[in-house]
């Protein structure tokens, strides 16, 4: 393993810092792409979940109440 790093030129060194910054960069967006889709995926099925749960048993659901209203000729 290289414990230190020696360059022929100045240019060799800025070409080998710019490689490091780009790697950097890169590292980073990866991140935020993935810190975002988890991000995302958490609201979908927060949403999902609450829709869900306001859907249960004894909740009103319109469409049961239009169906049963159409079936039973009341009033």
């Amino acid at each position: 393993m290289k414990t230190s790093t020696t360059f022929r030129s100045d240019d060799e060194y800025w070409a080998w810092v710019d490689r490091q910054i780009r790697w950097r960069e890169k590292l980073c967006r990866a991140a935020r792409h993935a810190a975002l889709l988890a991000a995302g995926t958490l609201v979908l099925f927060a949403a999902l979940y609450f829709c869900a749960r306001s859907m249960g048993a004894g909740h009103y659901n319109a469409w049961s109440e239009a169906l049963n209203s159409y079936r039973s000729p009341s009033g």
